[in-house]
């Protein structure tokens, strides 16, 4: 499966050439490594990777990658309270994350057309939880809006937890003013405190490490690859910004407020082309 979606998002690049759209942003940035959005898979059902919904009143459901004959779909199963069921297979929108959103279709098994968008960013769910995607579909003639948060594959991305990272990852750009590519990573260090990962203009990574509570900077310092974790990079988050589709050989995801100001962009390695990570979380 990681080899089909490096082709589907090399698919992407080709078909965005020579018609390649920039939103929100002007100017690219050229990024460093980190590893695309791969759901594992040895069989129809890919380790669950996929995304977990839920609506805002009376539904929900699930949403899974899987593999039917070499080729990379989606199968959705959504309940409503009232008791009715929808199961859909769907294709991949192409290109894929164009505009920034992930988009599926296709049909249920009463022939209505079944359209899904999940756009990255802060929504509340019922419960008051906050996740990392806005969720909104149409079964047919039937709507349903919702939240969703990206579940199974190899590794609970850190980017799930964006939204509570994002103030610390404020505070740790502020030190580098204009000079940052992007955060790699954002995570609970032993202490409890947290730590941002930044890649500045050079490429070079560097850990900022915070106290009380995240509202002060502790320390900031020089990382070599020996200093990797596991998942890093995988994916990167771009503040602010809305690189243009393609660039660096990635593919990115809008985030965006609920009234659709942008707050920044994941970008996926569409070219594998970078070192990753692979420290076990449990090492070291």
């Amino acid at each position: 499966m990681r080899t089909l979606f490096l082709g589907l998002a090399a698919m992407s690049l080709a078909a965005c050439a020579s018609t390649t759209t920039v939103t929100d942003s002007a100017n690219g940035l050229g990024l460093a490594a980190g590893a695309f959005n791969y759901p594992p898979s040895d069989g129809p059902r890919v380790s669950a990777a996929g995304y977990d919904l839920t609506g805002h009143s009376n539904w929900d459901g699930q949403l899974v990658y899987v593999d039917v004959d070499g080729d990379a779909r989606a199968r959705l199963d959504m309940r409503f309270d009232d008791g009715t069921e929808v199961r859909a297979e769907l294709d991949i929108v192409m290109p894929y994350l164009d505009g920034g959103v992930r988009q599926f279709s296709g049909y249920d098994a009463e022939g209505r057309l079944v359209a899904v968008e999940l756009q990255a960013g802060p929504c509340v769910a019922r419960g008051g939880d906050t996740l990392i995607y806005f969720a909104d579909l149409a079964i047919g003639d039937r709507t349903a809006s919702g939240c969703g948060r990206e579940t199974g594959g190899e590794v609970d991305r850190w980017t799930n937890y964006l939204m509570d990272y994002l103030p610390v990852i404020d505070l740790c750009l502020a030190e580098f003013r204009d000079r940052t590519q992007h955060v790699s990573f954002a995570y609970t260090m032993a202490s409890g405190e947290t730590g941002v990962r930044i890649v500045d203009l050079d490429t070079r990574t560097w850990e900022c490490a915070t106290r009380e509570n995240g509202r002060v900077i502790n320390s900031i310092r020089p990382l070599d690859a020996a200093d990797g974790l596991y998942g890093e990079g995988d994916p990167i988050f771009v503040r602010g910004e809305m690189p243009a589709f393609g660039e660096g050989c990635y593919v990115y995801e809008a985030v965006r407020e609920a009234d659709r100001t942008l707050i920044g962009a994941f970008g996926f390695d569409a070219c594998d082309a970078g070192p990753v990570a692979a420290r076990d979380p449990e090492v070291g």
